[in-house]
């Protein structure tokens, strides 16, 4: 994981071109260093069956995922259908460590280091999640509050449907999350799952978070 987020933060900040900037590359290993010895990543996920969907949402028994694009991808799934709730954070201590660095560009450096590896552990737990199910089973990518037509107070059914304080993760009164190094997400599975992302079915060809 941390040879993949070397890789990462050098596409973020060299681009194609990979141009040398060894003052910011030692920050950058600077900050993976400290995050090796000073992070320790956590997750919690649960499966909710869905009870149903209309064309603007989807029920659960956490609540209603209220996205007209995430229930058009439910709504093509066959078989047995169930959301993964998850949230995974990398904790604090990476951010109170950014914070106290003298210079503006010391503290970029560890925040896009922290974002970088929290969505890499979000990467992981997926990939576990659906290692360890059993075969014939497929899985939709994630899908956040605050993407495409889904409000972040779509916040409130995950953590409905999670004990996510167990992993130190609070959600404040503006549905931000504490530690601000954490994901939260869903994901659809079922016996086929035809669409993989909500993306498929949005016209938007200039969004910035396309998956296609």
């Amino acid at each position: 994981m941390l040879e993949r987020l070397r890789v990462n933060i050098q596409d973020r900040l060299y681009g194609q071109t990979r141009k040398s900037l060894d003052a910011i590359q030692e920050l950058v290993e600077e900050a993976i260093c400290t995050a090796e010895n000073n992070v320790k990543p956590k997750g919690t996920y649960h499966l909710l069956p869905v009870l149903n969907t209309d064309k603007d949402a989807v029920q659960t028994s956490a609540g209603k995922i209220q996205s007209p694009m995430f229930s058009h991808l439910v709504n093509q799934c066959k078989g047995e259908r169930y959301i993964i709730f998850m949230v995974v954070t990398i904790g604090e201590a990476l951010e109170e460590m950014g914070r106290s660095q003298k210079g503006i560009l010391y503290q970029w450096v560890f925040d896009l280091v922290g974002s970088e590896l929290v969505e890499l552990v979000a990467d992981r737990l997926e990939d576990q999640l659906e290692k360890a199910d059993r075969a014939g089973i497929q899985y939709s990518t994630r899908f956040s509050p605050g993407y495409c037509d889904w409000a972040l107070e779509g916040q409130r059914i995950i953590f409905n449907a999670l004990d996510v304080e167990k992993i130190g993760v609070t959600l404040s009164s503006h549905m931000v999350m504490v530690p601000e190094k954490s994901v939260s997400a869903i994901k659809v599975t079922a016996n086929e799952v035809p669409f993989s992302k909500p993306c498929f079915f949005c016209s938007k060809k200039d969004c910035h978070w396309r998956r296609l």
